[in-house]
């Protein structure tokens, strides 16, 4: 008897050793389970991004940076915010009243030709001496070829008084050398490198085609850093008056500059255009060209942490890279709803705006909209969106501002658009010339000119005439 109660005892001892085994094995297992949980999890979220990748209509990536792949499946997908404008009824292309561009009647041609008949078609007659009447206008426009340089030849003339002293004048400031190229010549160089963006070389070719002059690479450089330093004036000016002004854009873009990363910056407002190069994108750069800041202005930009250091009188945040960003992630995660509700209330207020007469517009209800999403707890909902929500209630203050000044736009585009001709004359040209980014200086004081006129409706290349004359 006592031997059996011996034995269950060992086989209980055993049975517990096993138990204790099973336990650990078990508990290694469940901490196993839950880290592979956390890296599903993960795998998952990674997964969702390239499954739902982001492009030009959810995010700041521009089309032309878009895989073809991008496109196929962009073109199967339809988008809800892939425009703030609603469709309309109107026709495609140009509505009545639009003005076009279209070849008019000279009133006074330069040659008249006239086309006559000599014999009647019926009976052979000779017509020649009879006296015709115009039946029917028709014009064309050309231009003269060959198109050749007109060579002026500059003679100081030399005259002896009576009272013995030899006296002559000197030449013109514009002749300073034996043999210089004129006004029209340069201003032609400048528009066709900063306003065209065409790269030295072609700029030579077309000379040589066009015109018969051959001058080389070296020589158009010359020409642009002497319209740089002509330009300064008026580039200067356009400083001043953006440093005084109500509302101003402001955005930045990497450039290529001899093999270093430079940034374009670029100051715009609704008639002015100020751009900079500077090896910095942080608040470095913007206190070389605006030491005291923008006191008087209400900055419309993204969210680059180097705007919001400034001395401004105010902000506005770009509600369109707002879009992207919540369009992307209602996208991204469909099981919430909070970036979609976000979204809704942005283009409602961006719809008021346009739409609503300005005292008529229910500001208190869009911003009680506003803080109630603010304040909403969405800790179970994905990190980015989490980001995204604490980014905005950093910016609060930022997001309607249009909605209390009219003139202060909802969206940065303006800005965007002038540093766009900065990645365009890249694309083009392939760089920079000159060494310590004097090309980039050059290009940016004589762009802010002729796209500051442009604004003013008047002809960039009359604008560098002007500076080319400057003597």
């Amino acid at each position: 008897m006592d031997e059996q109660i011996l034995d269950i005892s060992f086989v209980l001892n055993a049975i517990n050793g096993k138990v204790d085994s099973l336990t650990k094995q078990l508990s290694i297992v469940i901490e196993e389970n839950i880290v592979l949980k956390k890296e599903i999890v993960v795998l998952k979220d990674r997964l969702e991004v390239y499954e739902t990748p982001k492009d030009s209509h959810n995010s700041s990536i521009p089309p032309s940076k878009e895989s073809i792949k991008s496109h196929a499946v962009k073109s199967q997908k339809l988008f809800a915010t892939q425009s703030l404008r609603k469709k309309s009824n109107k026709p495609s292309g140009g509505q009545i009243g639009h003005k076009g561009s279209t070849l008019e009647f000279s009133i006074e041609p330069d040659f008249i030709v006239q086309h006559s008949p000599f014999f009647c078609t019926r009976c052979g007659n000779d017509l020649s001496q009879i006296e015709g009447s115009v039946i029917e206008v028709r014009q064309s426009v050309d231009i003269p070829l060959p198109i050749r340089p007109v060579v002026t030849e500059h003679q100081v003339i030399g005259k002896k008084c009576s009272c013995g002293q030899c006296c002559e004048v000197d030449f013109p400031k514009s002749v300073r050398s034996n043999n210089s190229y004129g006004p029209n010549i340069r201003a032609l160089v400048t528009y066709l490198s900063c306003t065209q963006y065409v790269p030295y070389k072609r700029i030579t070719e077309v000379l040589r085609d066009f015109f018969g002059i051959n001058i080389s690479q070296g020589t158009v450089d010359n020409i642009l850093q002497d319209m740089s330093l002509k330009s300064l004036t008026a580039y200067n000016e356009i400083h001043d008056r953006v440093e005084q002004a109500e509302v101003a854009g402001g955005d930045e873009t990497g450039e290529n500059i001899n093999g270093a990363l430079y940034w374009i910056w670029a100051w715009v407002t609704n008639d002015l255009t100020y751009i900079f190069s500077d090896k910095s994108r942080g608040k470095l750069a913007i206190d070389k060209h605006f030491k005291n800041g923008l006191p008087h202005t209400i900055l419309v930009t993204d969210r680059h942490a180097s705007y919001f250091n400034m001395n401004v009188a105010g902000h506005q945040i770009c509600l369109a890279h707002i879009l992207r960003e919540l369009t992307y992630l209602t996208e991204l995660y469909s099981n919430q709803t909070w970036s979609s509700q976000l979204a809704e209330l942005i283009r409602e207020a961006i719809h008021k705006r346009k739409t609503d007469i300005w005292e008529h517009i229910d500001r208190d209800s869009i911003l009680e909209r506003f803080t109630k999403l603010l304040t909403t707890g969405i800790d179970s909902l994905h990190l980015k969106i989490i980001a995204i929500q604490k980014s905005l209630i950093k910016h609060k203050d930022h997001v309607f501002k249009f909605l209390f000044n009219p003139n202060v736009p909802y969206d940065n585009n303006a800005s965007e658009r002038a540093v766009r001709t900065v990645k365009v004359k890249q694309k083009v040209s392939g760089s920079f010339r000159g060494q310590d980014g004097k090309g980039a200086d050059a290009f940016c004081h004589i762009h802010s000119i002729t796209q500051t006129a442009k604004k003013n409706n008047q002809n960039p290349f009359s604008a560098l005439l002007a500076v080319a004359n400057n003597f």
